[in-house]
């Protein structure tokens, strides 16, 4: 009851010193609008991408990424693996939650424990288990050694790690989940002042803080007072918002509006390599796809590269299967060429020598994406038409393989083909929507699952892009940037492939 006051106590006050959405007092503030509003603030019980990158600024993990990508200590100062089944990690001293409360490693017990166990959050069980699988559970060491135990090897755990935040047991067993989901309480350089749904979430330094990982430099508490993410649906909103001065970094900038922004002298665009790979899904279990050579034929006909030139500016890359060029095991392959005259061949060859009539489903946002691909198919005899959908009327309809072609795209942060690869090709996976199977495929998967042998995952990988290259279960299509505007005070911020906003480190000038 006391901590509930404390907390009630807390949000009031800040509430006055931050009395609305543009109090804020600039050089010690830092604002940045974003596309859409965190779905909670409990970091073990959501997926979404958004939610994740703003809670990471209260909570920290046992390891972080850089942004070139690369594996650091963060609440963990090292790990070993001591057998097939079994990881230690050896946690960091003196690091404190925002309650002034000490983080031990029973925190990591109770944090592991509520991801990957059935019903530890009000009943139910973590949507980031998966993430996770096979790991079963954690066994407290001493007060600052953890043991990670797993039903089987996982070669991938550490890539996996820097997703999952800890969360502080004394916190939640009092508070309880449902208190928790609104009000974090970490170790990060931030902690909470208030949340004002849909439309911000405010923050402040937390001056206790231990310093973030050695490996990431400044080291020490975060660069200024005030952290606010705003919530800015509207892209030219966004936009505007930043020309004014009212925030300082923005998400989501469209290739076609960059322009705005270069062209303020006070604003700036700040790209990066993005970890989402766009393509196209094709139903393989049931229709005209089941038919290789069919599959094969719109490989050809579609031109990724004017794609990527014309809708993103040049700012992607075009792949040949669904690994973005810096994942690990990314397999040395030309994409397909751009050749209707091949796809049309291939096309006779399977008995369409007219063609056919076929729907492109797609969601709103890249409808446009949708239209130029229909275009390039009725130029090789196919009556292709655009539908565009919500995605949760549309999931559905792929589960229960009654949609034929449909844009896809899919984020992997983690750079691990277990983020993509598996998931959307194997058998019977989560994002399988193509229905697509092979044997020989499903056999890498679970020997790269297994294997310590760090070559010999990536010949799994690399072998399996050979099968998927030759079958095309879908188009396969780019890689793109993700574009960030900034204003010209931002200081010492540079935007990461995985999407994370790590604002610890950010200055402002006046």
């Amino acid at each position: 009851m006391k901590r509930t006051l404390l907390m009630v106590t807390f949000i009031l006050v800040g509430g006055l010193l931050f009395g609305g959405v543009f109090g804020w007092a600039a050089g010690d503030t830092l604002v940045v609008g974003v596309h859409q509003d965190a779905t909670t603030l409990d970091p073990g019980n959501h997926r979404d991408r958004v939610t994740e990158t703003i809670i990471r600024n209260m909570y920290d993990g046992l390891i972080t990424r850089t942004t070139d990508m690369e594996l650091v200590p963060e609440l963990a100062e090292s790990w070993e693996q001591t057998s097939t089944t079994e990881w230690i990690f050896y946690l960091r001293e003196g690091v404190k939650w925002h309650d002034g409360e000490e983080f031990t490693a029973e925190d990591v017990k109770f944090t592991i424990d509520r991801l990957v166990k059935e019903g530890m959050i009000n009943g139910m069980t973590s949507p980031r288990k998966s993430l996770l699988d096979p790991v079963n559970g954690a066994e407290v060491i001493d007060t600052y050694t953890i043991k990670l135990t797993l039903d089987a090897s996982m070669p991938h755990l550490l890539a996996f790690l820097p997703f999952q935040e800890m969360v502080a047991k004394h916190y939640v067993e009092e508070v309880g989940d449902d208190y928790l989901a609104e009000h974090a309480m970490g170790t990060g350089p931030f902690k909470l002042v208030r949340w004002d749904k849909g439309t911000q979430i405010v923050m402040e330094r937390f001056d206790d803080y231990y310093g973030g990982s050695p490996d990431i430099p400044p080291v020490g508490p975060a660069q200024v007072e005030t952290l606010i993410f705003k919530v800015i649906p509207e892209t030219s909103s966004r936009i505007a918002a930043l020309q004014a001065g009212e925030v300082d970094i923005i998400t989501k900038v469209p290739t076609d509006l960059m322009g705005q922004i270069e062209a303020d002298p006070n604003s700036e665009i700040a790209p990066c390599n993005g970890t989402r790979s766009y393509f196209i899904g094709m139903n393989c279990v049931e229709g005209i796809f089941t038919d290789k050579r069919v599959r094969r034929a719109m490989n050809y006909a579609i031109d990724m590269g004017l794609i990527v030139k014309t809708l993103y500016a040049g700012l992607g890359e075009v792949i040949p299967t669904i690994l973005s060029p810096n994942a690990i095991g990314y397999a040395d392959l030309d994409p397909y060429p751009y050749d209707p005259e091949k796809a049309k061949e291939l096309l006779a060859e399977a008995g369409y020598p007219n063609g056919f009539s076929l729907v492109i489903d797609t969601e709103d946002f890249i409808k446009d994406v949708a239209q130029a691909y229909a275009q390039m198919l009725r130029e090789i005899g196919i009556e292709a038409s655009v539908q565009v959908w919500d995605w949760g009327v549309l999931k559905p309809e792929l589960l229960a393989a009654k949609r034929q072609m449909w844009l896809g795209d899919w984020g992997n942060g983690s750079m691990d083909p277990m983020g993509i690869f598996i998931p959307k090709l194997g058998t019977g996976e989560r994002g399988n929507y193509t229905g697509y199977s092979n044997t020989t495929l499903n056999l890498l998967f679970a020997l790269s699952k297994i294997t310590l042998d760090s070559d010999e995952r990536l010949t799994c990988f690399i072998e399996g892009q050979k099968i998927v290259y030759d079958e095309c279960p879908m188009v396969w299509g780019y890689v793109t940037k993700e574009i960030y505007g900034k204003s010209g005070r931002v200081q010492n911020w540079n935007p990461s492939p995985d999407s994370r906003l790590n604002m610890h480190d950010v200055s402002v000038s006046d």
